[in-house]
């Protein structure tokens, strides 16, 4: 049974304000909550239906408090439309700044993106095609916004997301690879050979990328539409995640030697 403490508190994360004053965050979910028990993270709570905490319990770690509840308790803290099964509340990890990366590579940068699901899903998608790490400009969307690590499924635990000045980043990454800037103005992404280790930057969805950040990438890409000849109109521009996806395929695993 949960406490009115830890309803109140669990509530309270909703609020990031709350989520940076006491380093935590809540993931829902069977999976997800099954992943962050055997993921290595530190869990300050475990709450489950009765079920399902018989089905896991043996996996708990050693000294981290769970709890069964029922429905009704479980909906009353839960943030999603249709509550699953469990609930974790679990510390923030903290990643320090890689001394140095691989000769395969590939980064993501996010310059200020603003919709949880876009970063979700990039989350995903950057784990799909092996991204290691994923840099946030200060002013993009918290990823521990509970909407953000439910549409990540889990990638937010093979993907380190850290969140740092965009310019000081880039002065030191560009001496060590090649960045390229996601723009609508760039070169056709199929024309332009691709250099491993790389930094792909997205910008934020409705301004695109600050002149300043684009200014610092050695190449700018742009992915080209398909126009059938009696269009009169196309869709002014790709949803930042989409791009992102199409881009990190094309760097994985189109151009010749990906």
């Amino acid at each position: 049974m949960l406490t009115a403490n830890w309803k109140k508190h669990i509530k309270s994360l909703r609020q990031k304000k709350y989520r940076d004053q006491h380093k935590v965050f809540v993931a829902e979910g069977d999976k997800i909550v099954r992943e962050i028990i055997g993921g290595g993270l530190d869990i300050d709570l475990v709450c489950g239906l009765p079920e399902w905490i018989g089905e896991v319990q043996q996996h708990i770690p050693e000294g981290v408090p769970y709890v069964t509840v029922t429905q009704k308790e479980l909906e009353q803290v839960s943030s999603l439309k249709t509550p699953n099964q469990a609930l974790a509340v679990v510390r923030q990890p903290s990643y320090p700044m890689p001394c140095q990366f691989g000769a395969n590579d590939l980064v993501v940068i996010l310059d200020e993106i603003q919709d949880p699901g876009n970063l979700g899903t990039i989350i995903r998608t950057a784990d799909w095609f092996g991204v290691r790490y994923i840099f946030c400009a200060p002013g993009t969307a918290d990823v521990y916004n509970p909407k953000v690590i439910q549409s990540t499924m889990g990638s937010f635990l093979r993907t380190k997301i850290i969140y740092t000045g965009l310019h000081t980043l880039l002065e030191r990454i560009r001496k060590h690879m090649h960045v390229y800037a996601a723009l609508l103005e760039g070169k056709n992404m199929f024309e332009t050979p691709i250099t491993l280790p790389a930094a792909l930057l997205i910008g934020n969805e409705s301004k695109g990328l600050s002149p300043g950040i684009a200014s610092m990438a050695h190449q700018a890409l742009s992915i080209p539409a398909y126009r059938h000849e009696d269009s009169r109109e196309r869709v002014e521009s790709l949803n930042a995640a989409t791009a992102a996806g199409i881009l990190l395929s094309w760097f994985r695993h189109g151009h010749p030697g990906g």
